[in-house]
């Protein structure tokens, strides 16, 4: 009988989890391509932020492009661990900027609900990517002989 760590480092349950993993990163791509259906609104959106407000074009081509094609690349697994920490770090800094450095933040709203929850919950499906990797139903996995 193989131990543990060997069959959850074989095991197609592991590599299904990853999977499960990178697709959920798609909760983005609706968000981007709603962007891009409206830029000249998303553009005025983003030079109110402290950031965008230096080059509001630049930047919101920046977030739209990256809003629909990382999470793409993640659900391919191609190019995963590179692709999963420029959308952590993405999504980090729209905490930060759009959330964090807001004017009156509190951590929690007046209905108790966690303040920005739901780019923190992608940073959190996402972050672990950057370390796993896509495991072997991937792309990369395909790409690099099975390595990971």
């Amino acid at each position: 009988m193989p131990s543990p760590v060997r069959w959850r480092r074989t095991g197609a349950s592991l590599d299904f989890g990853l999977l499960l993993l990178r697709a959920g990163s798609l909760l983005l791509v609706p968000q981007g391509l709603h962007a891009a259906a409206d830029m000249p609104r998303f553009t005025a959106r983003v030079d109110e932020t402290l950031l965008g407000s230096q080059a509001p074009d630049f930047f919101a081509w920046v977030l739209m492009l990256a809003a629909v094609g990382l999470p793409v690349l993640l659900l391919l697994g191609l190019f995963t661990r590179p692709s999963a920490f420029l959308l952590t770090a993405l999504l980090a800094a729209v905490w930060t900027l759009g959330v964090f450095l807001a004017e009156g933040y509190r951590p929690l709203a007046e209905d108790g609900s966690l303040t920005g929850a739901t780019v923190l919950l992608l940073v959190a499906l996402v972050l672990p990517l950057t370390f796993t990797g896509a495991g072997r139903w991937s792309v990369d996995s395909l790409r690099t002989g099975g390595r990971p």
